[in-house]
């Protein structure tokens, strides 16, 4: 994957975690840096300053593989942005707000009624 492969991942787990109110991006900051922030706070590891986004992902991966014990035998910096994508449910379709399911169900209610 390429960096700005990567970066446009980062950028979509960054916009879904706003959308799950677990980040703000506030004007000046970066979708992708404010993801990355919360991801090292959340495994409360500090992030390191200064490398290269493959690098810094590929410790969080360690992390991550350590924290949960996944059974992979080294889990790699665009293997980790997949995990976090599958659990925080970025660019799924089938992904629908609650609010949604609630409105066709009530209007598939009331058509039955009709």
């Amino acid at each position: 994957m390429t960096e700005h492969q990567r970066l446009q991942k980062m950028r979509d787990l960054g916009f879904r975690l706003q959308e799950l109110q677990l980040i703000r991006v506030d004007g000046g900051t970066s979708y992708a840096g404010a993801a990355l922030s919360y991801l090292f706070n959340l495994y409360q590891v500090q992030k390191p300053a200064g490398m290269p986004l493959e690098q810094t992902l590929s410790i969080l991966a360690r992390v991550v593989q350590n924290r949960h014990q996944l059974p992979y035998r080294r889990l790699t910096a665009d293997a980790v942005l997949d995990f976090f994508s599958q659990r925080f449910a970025v660019m799924q379709k089938e992904r629908i707000h609650p609010t949604y399911r609630l409105s066709a169900t009530t209007a598939k209610a009331i058509d039955q009624m009709a």
